[in-house]
């Protein structure tokens, strides 16, 4: 199973990670993939002076889970990709990495 998660709202970082974790902890579900796209607020979760910089961190180096950030959120928000976590991507547009993932066959959840 592929899973991607949408993240929009900064309140709801601890949410979605939570969930990310519910997912990868389940042994009842075979998952090959997960990835977290950050779009509006969501960006500011992905910084690496975000509160949960480190969870991110432990996410992506321990589990795989892929992270990107939409490049139009952060340039409405001045945010320089520079000052996300370290191995966090940035795609044009998190709406249409959202549509590219469904379309290649990942199951969506919104935080």
């Amino acid at each position: 199973m592929q899973v991607v998660f949408h993240h929009a709202r900064r309140e709801e970082a601890e949410h979605v990670l939570a969930n990310v974790e519910n997912l990868l902890g389940d042994d009842t579900v075979a998952v090959e993939d997960v990835a977290v796209v950050a779009n509006a607020d969501g960006v500011r979760t992905l910084t690496a002076r975000s509160e949960h910089a480190i969870r991110v961190r432990t996410l992506r180096e321990d589990d795989g889970v892929r992270f990107a950030a939409c490049r139009n959120s952060l340039r409405s928000r001045d945010i320089e990709a520079s000052a996300l976590a370290d191995g966090v991507e940035t795609v044009p547009a998190g709406v249409g990495e959202l549509a590219r993932l469904q379309d290649d066959g990942y199951g969506y959840v919104k935080d």
